[in-house]
């Protein structure tokens, strides 16, 4: 847990609604939430503690830092920042206003800013005949188009409140929360780094047609009608090794420009588990908050795990510092990999038909034969679904161990 101190904060202790213009009609929402810690500083101080409300979780930030009338947070361990000026308006009260800034993609990639602290928020009516979202929806993303790509909805609404997630073949959309107003469904992640914004509108045969933003970058149509009995493709059949291969090769960088490869000496005769992630994807943040413990236990009985990370921006200084980061923040026990760019991500392991999604997870026995890539994740919004997962995956690493 990280605590910040000073002595007048510009930040008012309390909650403050924040939002981030992802386009002139596309708001996104979520909440900061700003307290004293048990701990003071050497003046006798309460330090501060700030959270990103984010559906069901409530994240630490990382950093934060005042300098003149501005914030600057830093609100996770991806490469992004909140700046803002704080102002009053002519009623006295005060908001901020700033941006918010990807450092991880390329450019000058900013979306406006806002917040305030007021207590006045106005909560929707509860409708008569408010439609009901609750359940299980089977979605399409980009309906009737060459990138059409299929999922599944879980939805819960309890008045005008919702939640829920997306789940598709290589992970799910994490904690989403919102609400359900007239017959309009709205719900929203934002992580400190991933700008996640659905609506949809109930149609009058019941299914749902609406928009999909992801940051500023990406907007695209969803449509989804209720059944229980759809699934996903299986995950294991995504990814796999072409004709005539049976193992991965590949030798990539560690953050301090040592080459790691599987041919090296403390793989031989060793189950491992080869992590393809990236810095920037919140899902392959829950896989690896699996794969530590699970490093921890079977360790010594012969399993080794090696991550490599695919990033969106080719400069060194900055993937070096991305990695270390990365290492520290997690605490992460085994070796983290810069294996190339996403861009090019199938080009670096030309062994495997392509990579479907991020994360993926190659599963070797101990002679090096793969014998089984799972893509994605079912992550912790996907409750009872996380857990099978979890308990699938050290079941399978249990009996190679055997």
């Amino acid at each position: 847990m990280n605590f910040f101190s000073y002595s007048q904060s510009l930040l008012e202790n309390g909650t403050w609604h924040c939002s981030l213009q992802l386009t002139q009609t596309a708001r996104l929402p979520f909440t900061l939430q700003v307290l004293d810690s048990t701990n003071f500083d050497f003046n006798g101080r309460h330090e501060k503690m700030l959270f990103i409300i984010n559906g069901e979780e409530k994240i630490p930030v990382h950093s934060y830092r005042e300098q003149g009338d501005s914030i600057f947070i830093i609100p996770s361990v991806f490469q992004t920042e909140i700046k803002a000026a704080i102002k009053t308006n002519d009623y006295g009260d005060k908001y901020l206003e700033g941006i918010f800034v990807d450092y991880a993609r390329i450019g000058n990639y900013t979306i406006p800013f806002f917040a305030h602290n007021s207590a006045m928020v106005e909560a929707p009516g509860i409708l008569d005949d408010q439609p009901d979202f609750s359940g299980k929806w089977e979605c399409r993303f980009s309906p009737g188009t060459a990138d059409s790509s299929v999922a599944v909805g879980i939805f819960t609404q309890k008045n005008n409140s919702a939640h829920g997630t997306f789940l598709t073949t290589t992970g799910d959309y994490r904690y989403l929360s919102g609400s359900a107003n007239s017959n309009i469904l709205v719900l929203s992640a934002f992580d400190g780094a991933h700008l996640f914004l659905f609506v949809a509108q109930m149609q009058k045969d019941n299914t749902l047609k609406g928009e999909f933003w992801s940051g500023k970058h990406h907007k695209e149509e969803w449509t989804a009608k209720r059944n229980n009995n759809f699934e996903l493709p299986a995950s294991d059949r995504l990814t796999f090794l072409k004709d005539g291969w049976k193992s991965l090769q590949f030798s990539f960088p560690d953050a301090d420009s040592n080459l790691v490869s599987l041919a090296d000496e403390k793989f031989d005769h060793k189950v491992v588990l080869v992590q393809i992630s990236g810095s920037w994807c919140p899902n392959c943040m829950d896989e690896t908050r699996v794969l530590i413990p699970l490093y921890k236990k079977y360790h010594e009985q012969g399993l080794e795990i090696i991550m490599l990370n695919y990033e969106r921006k080719d400069d060194w200084s900055f993937i070096q510092q991305t990695l270390k980061h990365e290492k520290e923040v997690f605490q992460i026990p085994y070796p983290i990999l810069f294996a190339g760019l996403t861009s090019k991500s199938s080009e670096s392991l030309p062994m495997l038909n392509k990579i479907s999604g991020y994360p993926t997870l190659i599963i070797m026995d101990s002679e090096g034969i793969v014998r089984k890539t799972i893509t994605g994740i079912d992550g912790p919004a996907t409750g009872d679904l996380y857990e099978k997962w979890k308990d699938d995956l050290e079941s399978y690493v249990e009996k190679l161990l055997q």
